[in-house]
């Protein structure tokens, strides 16, 4: 029961708080789905056979990955008001799965923000912390990670951390004015969320000491 409040939770974040989410195959933000349209399973097909017959094609299994993320995705968009996120967690870890193939042998920051992504999504924690953190090292000023990774902290509930990326993120040079905007209303969306968790240990804070007190 814990671990589905959990998932829940991660959802209410991304959905009811608005925070866009900017991946290297596709831009998603709430309301604009992948392009890539309905027929997933059709390519997951032909992709699967093409690595069938040649299993070293690092390409088609990034594709693969790419069509099982941008399907996770629209599953993800699509279940929100059902609650029913099942289906479309199954689909980001098989998107994980692959990119964790890819990566064996093409390590770039923009594969790994991708699966580092839908391993949030998914609630891989450990794997999103890690693959986030080398997209980092490989290029500091990249801005789809520092804008996800922020993302991620905020769901984790580290509001200090998700402020501090995306302030990162809103130094970059030649940032669009609705970047800048996205930024913007997160950071502040982050620092109220800050705001409440303070208030609520110091409300918790007094009523342990109130408690002892008695």
């Amino acid at each position: 029961m814990k671990k589905k409040n959990q998932k829940l939770t991660v959802y209410v974040v991304v959905a009811v708080l608005i925070i866009s989410l900017v991946g290297t195959s596709f831009v998603f933000m709430g309301d604009l789905l992948p392009s890539i349209g309905n027929n997933y399973q059709g390519k997951i097909d032909k992709l699967e056979q093409a690595l069938a017959a040649n299993p070293q094609d690092t390409q088609t299994r990034l594709d693969l990955a790419n069509v099982y993320y941008d399907w996770g995705m629209r599953a993800v968009a699509q279940n929100f008001e059902e609650g029913d996120f099942e289906s479309a967690v199954s689909i980001l870890k098989k998107a994980i799965a692959e990119y964790q193939e890819v990566l064996k042998t093409e390590k770039t920051p923009g594969i790994l923000v991708d699966m580092a992504t839908a391993a949030t999504y998914a609630q891989e924690y450990e794997v999103a912390e890690k693959a986030f953190q080398e997209a980092l090292e490989l290029d500091p000023n990249f801005y789809e990670g520092l804008y996800n990774y922020g993302f991620y902290l905020y769901v984790v509930n580290d509001f200090g951390g998700a402020i501090e990326q995306w302030e990162k993120a809103k130094a970059l040079d030649n940032l669009s004015n609705d970047n800048i905007k996205r930024l913007e209303r997160n950071i502040s969306l982050a620092q109220d969320a800050l705001l409440a968790q303070f208030q609520q240990t110091d409300s918790n804070a007094s009523t342990e000491a109130e408690s002892e007190a008695e």
